[in-house]
């Protein structure tokens, strides 16, 4: 097994998300273990496009493959998230880069290693650091190489396993209304959203799902904004998404449906998410 460390970077859409996609992806591999995997850091873009703010971060993984075995894997990722290379320095849904493969120097057409340019990218160096300070590359550990270049514009966000994934169940499209205000407030904060809707499409960038159930793993929260009437209608598959929390916004508060989530073994509370988030009760 060799030792290797990768860096991950999102800034389309649910950019908490396309991170734990790629390391649910990479667990799942039998010929990988994820051994460490750094806080989430939001982080200015780097070069001429203009775009919004990634979110990065760093794991580090034992694996069996060689480089470009390990290489096909992350580029079978990235594809799977909708990854498209049409332009250089462009936003993109996921970004998983070799940074480092053991001790092995590689420098061909498709790979080079270690990665030519993260001495001077704070955004892997600072989660790089914080998961293995002293690892040495070049000539100084993690650590210094951090402290030799600019850190301005990158931002420690959240520990990862501190990061939700949440369902919005209700989700709207129009700024004025509380589920779209608490889903921008959560993508800030770096969760995961899985916003539900039988009106919109896409909302903040994020593709809609018609039914909770269909999410591709379980959520840790249900946000609800549905009417207790609507509420009892979609019950069945709201019980099904095995979620360990139910939030009753205001004016979705319903005995039945609490009776029934906690007859789950559901925990449910009756709070505004919102406020929540703003006030760090979340």
């Amino acid at each position: 097994m060799v030792e290797a460390y990768i860096g991950l970077g999102s800034n389309m859409g649910d950019r908490s998300g396309f991170l734990k996609y790629a390391i649910n992806g990479l667990s799942s591999s039998e010929e990988v273990s994820v051994t460490a995997v750094s806080s989430i850091y939001k982080t200015d873009p780097v070069g001429p496009v203009s775009q919004d703010k990634y979110f990065n971060a760093v794991l580090c993984l034992e694996t069996s493959l060689d480089p470009y075995g390990l290489l096909s894997l992350l580029l079978r990722i990235e594809k799977d998230c909708g990854r498209l290379r049409n332009e250089r320095w462009g936003p993109r849904t996921l970004d998983l880069d070799i940074l480092l493969f053991g001790d092995l120097e590689i420098e061909d057409a498709s790979l080079k290693v270690p990665h030519p340019s993260m001495l001077e990218r704070a955004f892997v160096l600072a989660p790089l650091a914080e998961i293995r300070p002293d690892i040495r590359i070049g000539n100084r550990l993690a650590r210094e190489q951090l402290e030799r270049i600019d850190s301005i514009g990158v931002e420690r966000l959240i520990a990862f396993d501190q990061s939700k994934t949440v369902g919005i169940i209700g989700a709207s499209s129009k700024p004025d209304r509380y589920s779209n205000r608490a889903q921008i407030k959560l993508m800030d904060l770096g969760h995961s959203v899985v916003p539900v809707s039988q009106r919109d499409g896409v909302i903040l960038g994020v593709p809609c799902l018609r039914k909770i159930a269909d999410y591709w793993e379980p959520v840790d929260t249900l946000t609800l904004y549905l009417s207790p009437h609507r509420q009892l209608q979609v019950m069945p598959e709201l019980v099904a998404a095995k979620t360990k929390r139910v939030i009753f916004n205001p004016g979705t508060e319903s005995m039945e449906s609490k009776r029934q989530f906690e007859t789950a073994g559901i925990l449910t509370e009756q709070a505004c998410t919102l406020v929540m988030l703003e006030t760090g009760q979340f």
